[in-house]
């Protein structure tokens, strides 16, 4: 009976875990300059629709966080 139940809860979680469609990613907590620098470049590479926070890589442009 515990088996049953356990069994039901997990696939009851795993079923949850999958949202369908894009997610917007967060940006990371260290090193967000770097981060961010290195996804837009590693997009640019991959010929990727670019992040709007790519925008001031590309410019020059500063933006407040």
């Amino acid at each position: 009976m515990k088996r049953t139940v356990l069994i039901l809860a997990a696939l009851t979680l795993l079923s949850a875990c999958g949202i369908p469609g894009d997610l917007e990613r967060p940006d990371p907590l260290w090193d967000r300059e770097g981060a961010i620098r290195r996804e837009c470049q590693q997009q640019a590479e991959r010929n990727q629709p670019q992040d709007a926070r790519c925008a001031q890589y590309e410019t020059g442009a500063q933006t407040n966080p």
